[in-house]
């Protein structure tokens, strides 16, 4: 049996790929199902908002990682497949082809990422004594949130750390095995909280299995990476061209902040209500985001999984699978995204019954708002990934104006709308620059394909 579950990874990479995607998001909606019911109910509202707010800005602060870890992935997939006459050009590094250069990027960027991980704690020491002097997500600052704070920072922290490792796992076609870990990851940390919760020891026993969890998951992954590449990699230490520290900073910053930006567009939303409307307005609004975002991500694991193996072809100067990669990822996403979204719109009404225990959800416009941007964002953004994934990154001024629009947008339609306004804010800005362009440059890209 265990020959023939090798047999299988070896053989379907893409599909084991996609399998761990489905468990992991199903260990999303099971953690979600047991930890907003058991937050809401054990918790005080302000409470609860504050926990719901307090994950929207860990998620936040872990955008840290500034599109190194994409770019990594990427360039490991690249050189992995190429060989001795391969090129690099776009925003590719020159390495030496196959496990030497993997064990080049490898050398890079071992410390970038502690870098990263320390300015993550900084960054979030700092905001928790900005948001507990500004606006109304923290009335009071009890030792008990700023502890709370605490512990989910740390956990952020090893989280980029551990997104570092994981990253030339993706690269080089190991999408299941990172996706098994961080699905486990889901499960204990969310279990943890909700058994704090149920058991009555408030925020700072909540943040703390956060932040134990976390542990787990970096060391789990340290050890998976370690495993996978470190014979290889042990073997053929090269060092890096000069330069190419600087290049990989080109390269990889443009890309964090598309990342950046088109994640801030959502994740900034929860405690952006909270300042504005209050934490008692949080609870419901967030748990409808986290079903669209869910319903998005189902959508999407197809194009994850496949990214890697478009790049490898490229790589290996292979245009015609390139193209028929990306032909039937695209056509399988995008009607992914249409069910994805039905489903959403008339069954979230229904979760809220069953994870809130009660109506108290967003109303029906802005929920058909928020259905009709996950539905342009799935099937529009899909095109996006693959640009990227070719080594090309012309979306950054795009995404900064969808971010930064969607932010504006959502302060003034907040006044005059509610909780509404968020949603056709985000929806409005992604029409007027990012999504357009995902669509223009999507195209190019296929076209570019056809003629090669």
């Amino acid at each position: 049996m265990l020959q023939y579950l090798k047999l299988q990874v070896k053989q379907h990479p893409a599909r084991i790929g996609a399998l761990a995607g489905l468990f992991q998001q199903g260990v999303g909606v099971l953690v979600a199902l047991l930890l907003i019911p058991v937050v809401t109910q054990h918790l005080s509202p302000d409470e609860a908002g504050i926990w719901f707010a307090f994950q929207s800005l860990v998620s936040i602060i872990s955008m840290l990682d500034l599109g190194f870890g994409f770019a990594i992935a990427r360039q490991a997939a690249f050189t992995l497949g190429a060989n001795s006459s391969t090129m690099a050009k776009d925003d590719f590094l020159q390495l030496a082809p196959g496990w030497s250069g993997v064990a080049q990027l490898f050398l890079l960027t071992r410390t970038l990422y502690r870098a990263l991980a320390g300015a993550a704690l900084v960054i979030g020491i700092v905001a928790f004594e900005v948001f507990s002097r500004v606006g109304s997500l923290v009335p009071v600052s009890t030792q008990d949130v700023r502890w709370c704070w605490y512990g989910m920072v740390a956990a952020s922290s090893l989280l980029i750390l551990a997104a570092g490792q994981s990253s030339f796992l993706n690269g080089l076609g190991a999408v299941y095995q990172t996706r098994f870990l961080l699905g486990f990851y889901l499960l204990i940390a969310g279990t943890g909280a909700a058994f704090a919760a149920w058991k009555g020891w408030g925020l700072v026993a909540m943040g703390a299995s956060f932040a134990l969890s976390s542990v787990v998951y970096w060391l789990s992954v340290n050890i998976v990476r370690r495993a996978t590449t470190a014979a290889m990699l042990e073997a053929k230490v090269i060092r890096s061209p000069q330069g190419s520290f600087k290049r990989l900073l080109k390269a990889a910053l443009p890309v964090g902040g598309v990342n950046v930006f088109g994640s801030l567009v959502y994740t900034a939303q929860a405690p952006l209500l909270g300042m504005l409307l209050g934490p008692e307005k949080v609870a419901p609004f967030y748990l409808a985001q986290r079903i669209a975002m869910a319903c998005n991500l189902l959508a999407m694991q197809f194009t994850l999984n496949q990214l890697p193996f478009f790049t490898r072809a490229l790589g290996a100067g292979d245009f015609v699978e390139a193209k028929a990669n990306m032909k039937r990822t695209i056509l399988r996403t995008s009607m992914l995204a249409s069910l994805t979204t039905l489903t959403f719109y008339f069954l979230s009404p229904w979760a809220s019954e069953v994870l809130l225990r009660k109506t108290d959800f967003i109303d029906h416009e802005t929920r058909l708002f928020m259905a009709i941007d996950i539905l342009f964002l799935g099937c529009t953004v899909i095109w996006g990934h693959y640009v990227l994934a070719a080594g090309r990154n012309p979306f950054v001024w795009t995404t900064i104006a969808t971010g930064f629009c969607s932010i504006f947008f959502s302060f003034w339609a907040s006044k005059f709308l509610g909780t509404t306004g968020l949603p056709l804010a985000t929806l409005v800005a992604g029409l007027l620059f990012n999504y357009r362009q995902c669509i223009m440059q999507g195209r190019g890209l296929y076209r570019s394909l056809q003629h090669n």
